[in-house]
């Protein structure tokens, strides 16, 4: 069984959860946290292979771990858990990968389709491994963005994703993915969705924002430097989008995660 972790605030929550997915073959609860701070580091020094994550935790919200783990390239799968059935908690939280948004209270079926779904991830990951290797020959990211890269069945859907990966630093639009595709912009729009799940713009917007989160994190570069670098001109409107994906100016994301690093204990 695969290793997992519950942060949760309340636990009569994380109780219930692990009452809910006794009997399962997937994965195995090996830890519990009750703040989203010592969740992290936990997840910093360990990466087991899921975590089940409140979207409101003490010190440090759900969403932001996962944007945390995702800017620094954790292996970790997330699985968000929350009282609200709100579209945006969920939209964001698949902006940052995130495999699974279940509901409180919680249902067995729900969960158990999320944690099979991260079963069949970690299974396929293993398949590609070659035998023999391990996290430590993985190349090292840590000194480079890597967005995380997207699959689609339809041809010419995976097309317009990989030329967004190449090109989305640049002045791009629906109408240039369509002419990559030579196919017309309203079709390449409409399958894009249908395929996805959600919009390119929605997409593109997404690969910007991790990555300005992952130099705000990483480096001391200016945030107008930052805007320019993953693709806006604009610096206040690059502000404007990031606050409405993250919650809060760029200015004050540095700031709250210097002050995260400040307030973790040191590695033992």
């Amino acid at each position: 069984m695969y290793q997992a972790i519950v942060i949760d605030d309340e636990k009569w929550v994380v109780k219930s959860l692990i009452a809910t997915i006794r009997d399962q073959e997937y994965f195995e609860i090996t830890a519990e946290f009750y703040d989203g701070l010592s969740g992290l580091e936990y997840i910093r020094a360990h990466e087991p292979c899921l975590a089940f994550v409140d979207v409101r935790l003490p010190g440090m919200g759900g969403l932001d771990i996962l944007q945390a783990a995702h800017a620094e390239n954790l292996s970790t799968l997330f699985i968000m858990i929350s009282g609200h059935a709100e579209f945006a908690y969920a939209q964001k939280a698949m902006f940052h990968n995130a495999i699974g948004y279940c509901l409180k209270p919680f249902s067995r079926s729900e969960l158990l389709d999320s944690m099979q779904k991260a079963y069949q991830l970690l299974e396929d990951q293993k398949e590609k491994t070659p035998e023999g290797e391990n996290s430590s020959s993985s190349p090292d990211h840590t000194k480079v963005f890597v967005p995380r890269h997207l699959t689609a069945s339809h041809k010419s859907v995976q097309m317009m994703i990989d030329y967004t990966e190449q090109h989305y630093q640049k002045d791009i639009s629906i109408q240039d993915l369509a002419e990559h595709c030579s196919i017309n912009a309203n079709y390449a729009s409409q399958i894009f969705k249908q395929e996805m799940g959600f919009t390119f713009i929605s997409y593109l917007t997404g690969l910007r924002i991790d990555h300005a989160t992952w130099l705000l994190t990483h480096t001391e570069q200016t945030v107008f430097l930052i805007a320019t670098q993953v693709g806006y001109s604009d610096y206040f409107y690059f502000a404007k989008v990031f606050k409405k994906v993250t919650g809060r100016t760029p200015t004050a994301y540095r700031k709250d995660i210097e002050k995260t690093e400040d307030e973790l204990p040191p590695s033992r």
